[in-house]
C-alpha cells in the first residue's frame, strides 16, 4: 500500500460527497491497491455517519465511527490503522483536483521526502484564489520553518508526509490550532521537505468550520504553541527569526483582542523593531499596546 488518505468527519453531510468523491477518483500508476481511504466519524449527528457508512463497501475504504473527541484524535484514529508507506489527510469540507496523488507521489520517492507540500486553492464560495508555493527542496527543517514561511502554512491537509514520522508523533488532543505543534515536532525528525507549485487541493470556506469560528480560547491555543517555538534558543539565532517573531506578535495581539485578559499577554519582548507595531511595543509596552488595539476593534466592530 502506497499511500493512506485520511479524511475526518463531522457534520459535513452537505460536502462529504464531493470530498470523499473526489478522492476516490484519484489513480496511483492506474491500480487500485495502491490507495486506502479512512473515514474518522467523530460523532457526528447529522447524517454524515450514515454517508461515511455507504462507502465501506468500497474496496480500500475503511470507516471508523468514534465518540467525538475532536478533529486531533479523529486524525490520529486514522493513523493508527494507516497501512500506507505515505500518509495525506483531506478536510471533509474540502476536495481535490483529479490526478493530484499521481503527480505528487512521485516526487516523494524520487527526491526521497520526508514531507512534501503542495499548493492549493483557497475558495471562498465561487471564487478562488491559487496559493502557490516554490519549487523548492529544503535539507534543513528550520530554514523551511523561517525562509519558507512555513508557520503561515502549517496546515496537515496539504502535505503528504512518511507515514512512520508518526509513530514518534501525534496531534495534541483537545487543542484548536493543531497542526502548528504537530508540524514543529515532525520538524525536529524529518530530513528532507520539499514545497511544489503543483496546485491541486480546494480550500473550501465553511462558515461553521473550526478556523471560522476561532476566537479566545482558540486562539490562546494558537498563541501556546508559538510561544513554545519562539522560545526555542537554536531559532533564535536563525535569519528570518525577526519576521516570525513579528508574526507571533500579531497572534499575542489578536488572542487579547478576542480575549481581554491580561493573563494572555505571555509574548517575551525582543529587540526587534522591523514594524509599527514592534515599535509602539517597545515605546508604550505590549499590555498598553493590546489594549488599545483591542478599543480600537471595539469601536470599529460597533
Amino acid at each position: 500500500m502506497l499511500l493512506s488518505v485520511i479524511i475526518p468527519v463531522y457534520n459535513v453531510a452537505n460536502t462529504l460527497q464531493r470530498c470523499v468523491d473526489s478522492v476516490l477518483a484519484q489513480k496511483i500508476d492506474g491500480a487500485d491497491d495502491e490507495m486506502e481511504i479512512i473515514l474518522v466519524d467523530d460523532g457526528s449527528t447529522d447524517k454524515s455517519s450514515i454517508l461515511c457508512d455507504k462507502y465501506e463497501n468500497k474496496e480500500n475504504v475503511h470507516v471508523i465511527h468514534q465518540a467525538n473527541a475532536g478533529l486531533s484524535e479523529a486524525r490520529n484514529a486514522g493513523l493508527r490503522i494507516a497501512k500506507g508507506e505515505y500518509v495525506t489527510f483531506v478536510d471533509s469540507d474540502d476536495y481535490l483536483e483529479p490526478n493530484a496523488y499521481s503527480q505528487l507521489l512521485p516526487l516523494c520517492i524520487k527526491e526521497h521526502c520526508d514531507i512534501l507540500e503542495y499548493s492549493f486553492f483557497r475558495q471562498l464560495y465561487k471564487e478562488k484564489t491559487p496559493i502557490v508555493l516554490s519549487e523548492k527542496l529544503y535539507t534543513d527543517p528550520l530554514s523551511y520553518w523561517l525562509d519558507g514561511q512555513a508557520y503561515t502554512h502549517t496546515y496537515a491537509w496539504n502535505k503528504i508526509y512518511r507515514r512512520p514520522l508518526f509513530d514518534h508523533v501525534q496531534f495534541p488532543k483537545g487543542k484548536k490550532f493543531e497542526d502548528v505543534p504537530t508540524l514543529w515536532q515532525l520538524l525536529h525528525i524529518v530530513r528532507t521537505i520539499r514545497t511544489t507549485s503543483l496546485c491541486f487541493y480546494h480550500y473550501t470556506f465553511n462558515a461553521n468550520g473550526i478556523t471560522q469560528k476561532a476566537r479566545g480560547r482558540s486562539y490562546r491555543d494558537l498563541l501556546q504553541a508559538h510561544l513554545t517555538i519562539v522560545n526555542d534558543s537554536q531559532l533564535k539565532t536563525r535569519d528570518g527569526f525577526a519576521e516570525y517573531y513579528r508574526h507571533v506578535l500579531d497572534i499575542q495581539l489578536q488572542t487579547y483582542i478576542y480575549s481581554g485578559k491580561s493573563k494572555d499577554i505571555k509574548l517575551p519582548i525582543l529587540p526587534y523593531y522591523s514594524s509599527l507595531k514592534l515599535k509602539l511595543m517597545h515605546l508604550f509596552g505590549l499590555p498598553t499596546l493590546c489594549r488599545f488595539l483591542r478599543a480600537f476593534h471595539t469601536i470599529i466592530d460597533r
